[in-house]
């Protein structure tokens, strides 16, 4: 989240910790990468619920954790697990629930170019997402994504940040783009909120936009709380969402 560049100058100028610069709680991975030695661990929990007509889905991500390790100035190593579950009712009667552990994701991510004039900070990820998790959540083939991460500082108390990328789901081979865009905003040198906006792209389906705003408070130079909440602004996305979860960096 590139606003957090902007909150962490201050506390940085009194400790030798390099920033804290996070992927959650927004969409809009940022393009900094973990400090050379540095791992971080960024986990959460995430509530989705959406209705149409008498059915009822509810989507809970107990626990996703994404973490990352700083290989060099250039090179990030992501590994990323999470444990799922949905239930669904009709007429408050309930139809099913499962749960269980969505596919293992291995990538990187790679530093391609250092903020300079109008040019932005630019980098890129790719996951591989592997034939695993539980029975449920696994996919039929080894599926990928990627995408390329901007991020723009636009004064010292505001950051723009925008991704653009593809992703598959392994159960098919038609791709899914998408495109992230995140405004942040310093309000201390601890708290940072943003607002942002994105969108699913299915080449087999409509359309998927969404919205959604939140905050971020440094407890420490290198451990993050954050919060957010959003809704959909199309007929197939979720009716709403939130999302609380805990950052930290060890090492460096």
């Amino acid at each position: 989240m590139a606003v957090l560049m902007i909150c962490t100058v201050t506390l940085n100028a009194q400790t030798d910790k390099p920033d804290l610069v996070t992927d959650r709680p927004d969409q809009t991975e940022a393009p900094s990468l973990v400090p050379r030695g540095g791992l971080q661990i960024e986990t959460g929990f995430i509530y989705e619920k959406d209705k149409e007509e008498n059915v009822e889905v509810t989507n809970y991500t107990y626990n996703t954790t994404l973490i990352k390790y700083g290989v060099n100035d250039n090179l990030e190593l992501r590994f990323i697990t999470e444990y799922l579950g949905e239930r669904a009712k009709v007429d408050e009667t309930s139809i099913s629930k499962v749960q269980g552990f969505s596919p293992i994701a291995l990538g990187v991510k790679l530093r391609i170019a250092e903020e300079k004039g109008f040019w932005p900070q630019t980098s890129m990820i790719g996951h591989i997402n592997l034939e695993s998790g539980s029975t449920e959540f696994a996919p039929e083939h080894t599926a990928a994504d990627f995408r390329f991460t901007f991020a723009h500082t636009l004064s010292d108390k505001f950051a723009l940040s925008y991704n653009l990328g593809a992703e598959w789901d392994g159960e098919n081979p038609q791709a899914t783009f998408l495109y992230t865009l995140s405004l942040g905003y310093g309000i201390t040198d601890r708290l940072g909120v943003f607002v942002e906006t994105y969108s699913f792209f299915p080449e087999d389906n409509d359309a998927d936009h969404r919205f959604d705003a939140g905050l971020t408070y440094k407890l420490t130079p290198v451990l993050q709380w954050d919060v957010s909440g959003g809704f959909g602004l199309s007929s197939n996305a979720p009716d709403s969402f939130i999302s609380t979860g805990l950052s930290a960096r060890f090492f460096k």
